[in-house]
């Protein structure tokens, strides 16, 4: 780590262009490990031909399940541990979803194992040249963390902040400045929150990463076309719903008391925090550096300054797959009648 004696406070130290690129010139040596089992990958449980080009994310298995009852045609339903995957057509298009589970270590296995699905040779372990990269649009459900935005408004994300670490294992270089200035003034915020002496003070390390801003666009456009209430910034990802996403529960001490109020000061250029979710982070990390097409959309549900006071949100929900829908189409020149 490297010290900021502007302020004294200690912030992340960045990986020179250089190193990375040694890096990548040693691993692209090396036999991709993917793990499959009689023609399947482990954990999603897909053989090649069973995963469309167009892909939808759903934490909750549940909430993939609707959105493939939106499908004009289901070609194949797989379900494998935790993940649920339906592919078929969508106006003509062909679509996947797949429910993940909750949070970054479920999506990291599910991105990486769609990556292989689609671009590998399952028999060599060797990446197909020309594979076209995947799509990805995240259609979840996020806590608020401005005041001033209502319950029931879109967030559509156009950077996420991982207060993860899952992210910190694939070092890819920064997307641009904005990333690396979210990293800065997230990882001040987060030492400046924490009580002196606290054990964890300077420990927890937070990464950036950015949504596809052509995806952030279908997003958007299709929202407004709909007449749907949005916003659209910076989505904090967490590693836990409680204690990480700021809930005080008796018995347990949070590292960082008053975590959403003391992001929503957090400020980039044009971009605020202004949602609180446990998968976006890493989605973007990882997907943004394969050169996939990537985006989230989640309700928001409750205000931080109620955070137990869940918005019944199922028609929040359906919005929001209406508006994935839509945006799909969109990035693939698809006329989708409403």
């Amino acid at each position: 780590m490297r010290v900021d004696l502007r302020n004294g406070v200690r912030s992340p130290s960045i990986i020179t262009n250089a190193n990375s690129n040694l890096i990548r010139r040693v691993q692209e040596s090396m036999v991709s490990e993917i793990v499959i089992k009689d023609g399947k990958v482990l954990h999603l449980g897909l053989a090649k031909g069973q995963l469309a080009g167009n892909v939808f994310l759903a934490g909750d298995p549940a909430r993939a399940v609707r959105i493939s009852e939106r499908f004009d045609s289901v070609l194949a339903e797989v379900r494998n541990r935790e993940y649920v995957t339906v592919t078929g057509t969508y106006h003509g298009m062909p679509v996947s979803v797949i429910g993940t589970g909750i949070g970054v270590d479920n999506v990291e296995i599910a991105l990486v194992e769609a990556h292989a699905v689609h671009a590998f040779d399952f028999e060599t372990s060797e990446f197909q040249a020309g594979s076209a990269p995947l799509k990805f649009i995240r259609v979840g459900t996020s806590a608020g963390v401005q005041d001033d935005i209502e319950p029931g408004t879109m967030a559509v994300s156009t950077y996420g902040l991982g207060l993860d670490n899952a992210g910190m294992y694939y070092d890819h270089p920064a997307a641009d400045e904005v990333v690396s200035d979210i990293e800065k003034q997230a990882f001040e915020i987060l030492v400046n929150a924490t009580p002196a002496g606290a054990r964890f003070r300077e420990k927890i390390i937070p990464y950036a990463s950015k949504a596809s801003p052509h995806v952030a666009a279908a997003l958007i456009n299709c929202a407004a076309a709909r007449k749907v209430a949005y916003v659209s910034g910076i989505t904090a990802a967490t590693p836990g719903f409680y204690g990480p996403s700021g809930r005080y529960i008796e018995g347990l001490a949070n590292t960082v008391p008053s975590i959403k109020t003391r992001l929503s000061a957090l400020q980039a250029r044009e971009h605020r925090v202004v949602n609180m979710e446990m998968e976006s982070s890493l989605l973007f990390h990882v997907a943004g550096y394969l050169g996939c097409p990537v985006g989230t959309i989640c309700p928001i549900i409750s205000k931080p300054s109620a955070s137990t006071a869940i918005l019944d949100y199922a028609a929040s929900v359906d919005s929001a797959i209406s508006i994935a829908l839509d945006a799909m189409c969109e990035l693939n020149d698809v006329r989708a009648d409403s």
